[in-house]
This record gives C-alpha cells, structure tokens and sequence, in this order.
C-alpha cells in the first residue's frame, strides 16, 4: 500500500514538473521574442492612434462598451484589462447594450466619428462654430452625408448642444441626434442605427 502511494506521490509531481517545464519554455520564449522585436522609435502621433482606432471595429477599446469605455476610453493596451473589469461590474455592460447607454448606443460611424472628435477636439469645435472648415468635411464623410455644406450648418446651429460634454462620445450622439431630427439632413446622410 506505501508503494501505491509513493508511486502516485512521483507520477504526479512528475506531472507537475511538466507542466513547470512547460510554463517555463512559454516564458522564456515570449522574453526571446520581445528582445528580437524592433524597438519603438518614437511614441505614435494623435493622427497615428485615430487610424489605429478606426482599424479597430469597436472604436471603444477591445474590453467594449460600458462604463469601463467611459472611464478608460479606446486606449490600448493593459488598461483594457481594468476597462474590461469595470464592464463587468454588476452588470453594467449588459444594462448598458439592453438599454442603449454607456457607449452602447451608437453605430460604429458614431464611434468613429468620437474618436476624430477626442483627437481634433479644438479644431473640431472651431470649424463647428464657424460652420465650415476640414474637419467638418471629414466628419460629414464619417457620417456619410453627401451635403457638406448642409451638415455644417446644421453642426453648427446646434453647436451649443453638441460640444456642451467635454466627451466626444455626447458629442457624437449629438450629431447622430441632428441628423435624424432634421429630414433635409437625415435624406443626405446614410446613417447606420
């Protein structure tokens, strides 16, 4: 009976061992890739991280949307991780898809246009107030409106109600709100959602 036991005892600290051995290569491969990975040269420029984020269908993050995407926004990396969590927490990410709030509420054309909006915030809101300017031209692209000059009236009649939340996410659904409740706008825009 001794030798039953000794015998368990071995086989599974053998499978232990394994799986250390295991663990270890996986670790030790993973630090021989980042040392053969290039260095950075240089931190990504606020045009750099806008075409990231477009490439990424969330336009909030990987970790989604809900209050996590509120807090943490759409920037890479660990954070997610917290975002994430924060998602999670007593249900908020599904009360949020459920009801159409905490960033889940607007279609990915809205989510795109709050990141051009959070990286060309004050050229945004100057072009907004004088009615015309690039940015407006780039954000009736993103919405895809057809009438330029339409949109940019009408962002800039609402211009108060648009940019009175410092978060390009109200800012959005702003917009989103102008061109649904104005049908000379809403017939030159293809609005998803």
């Amino acid at each position: 009976m001794k030798l039953i036991k000794q015998n368990r005892r071995e086989s599974g600290l053998k499978s232990l061992l394994k799986i250390a051995a295991i663990v270890l290569f996986a670790v030790t491969a993973n630090a021989q890739a980042k040392k053969a990975a290039p260095a950075k040269t240089a931190a990504p420029t606020k045009t750099q991280q806008f075409r990231d984020s477009l490439n990424n269908d969330n336009g909030y993050g990987l970790a989604g949307c809900g209050l996590g995407s509120m807090a943490f926004g759409a920037k890479p990396g660990f954070i997610q991780v917290i975002a994430a969590t924060t998602n999670g927490l007593w249900g908020n990410q599904t009360f949020g898809i459920s009801t159409g709030t905490s960033n889940c509420d607007i279609p990915k054309m809205g989510r795109n246009a709050a990141i051009y909006i959070e990286a060309n915030r004050e050229v945004v809101m100057k072009d907004a107030a004088r009615g015309e300017g690039e940015t407006l031209s780039d954000l009736a692209l993103i919405y895809n409106c057809s009438n330029t000059q339409m949109f940019s009236e009408k962002v800039q009649g609402q211009y108060e109600s648009i940019f009175k939340s410092s978060n390009a996410y109200d800012s959005s659904r702003m917009i989103l709100n102008t061109i649904k409740s104005d049908s000379a706008l809403a017939a030159n825009c293809n609005i998803a959602g």
